[in-house]
């Protein structure tokens, strides 16, 4: 059986100042439809000197990588995301994940002008796909609606954009020479029924065991 490991992220709450880091439940739920094992890395994001050291041995173990939703990007973030690039492990970016990858490849993220794009409705844009990139090879459509919840965006990156929103803002990144390297900036683990999500997920779950 084959192992993902998620990347765990600091949520915003906390007990008597002690962090709190987890991952949404949401995307737990999804990976159970697939035969996969599922274990969490914890990261200190911030002030231990051989913190990667320690986070690589737990990256190394696993088979495809997550990195999930959440807040704010530091100096370990695109160093674990660099490592699997160069390991050409499967990795799959979700919203703040993806802005992990743009950022690690010389990107700038930037805080959105408007709230659009951040809503609790199951679908609030629709996406328009590149035709030659791997994300249309995996749904064989030039437009999907998608969910929405982020602040920032991925305003620019050396890795190709195959999909953005209809105001222009970069929705699905990825590198077609790695087996998966995809990132998107809407949550698929949030759209349990919904078919191009599965597509995504199915297209991870096959290169991680290829």
């Amino acid at each position: 059986m084959k192992t993902i490991g998620i990347i765990l992220r600091q949520f915003s709450a906390n007990f008597k100042g002690v962090e709190l880091y987890g991952v949404r439940t949401d995307l737990v739920t999804y990976l159970r439809n697939y035969d996969v094992n599922v274990i969490a890395i914890p990261v200190i994001f911030k002030g231990k000197d051989n913190e990667f050291e320690k986070v690589k041995k737990l990256v190394d173990l696993c088979d495809g990588i997550i990195f999930p939703g959440g807040i704010g990007i530091c100096e370990m973030d695109c160093k674990l995301m660099k490592y699997c690039y160069d390991m050409d492990k499967p990795t799959l970016g979700l919203c703040l994940g993806m802005q992990i990858m743009g950022k690690t490849f010389n990107g700038r993220v930037e805080r959105l002008n408007n709230k659009n794009h951040n809503s609790d409705n199951e679908y609030v844009h629709k996406v328009k796909i590149d035709k030659n990139s791997k994300l249309y090879e995996i749904l064989h459509v030039e437009e999907i609606s998608v969910n929405s919840r982020h602040d920032n965006y991925v305003y620019e990156t050396e890795l190709v954009c195959s999909a953005k929103s209809e105001e222009e803002v970069m929705e699905a990144v990825e590198d077609k020479s790695k087996k998966f390297f995809m990132g998107f900036q809407w949550h698929p683990e949030s759209l349990e029924n919904d078919e191009n999500s599965k597509k995504i997920f199915d297209e991870f779950l096959k290169k991680i065991n290829s």
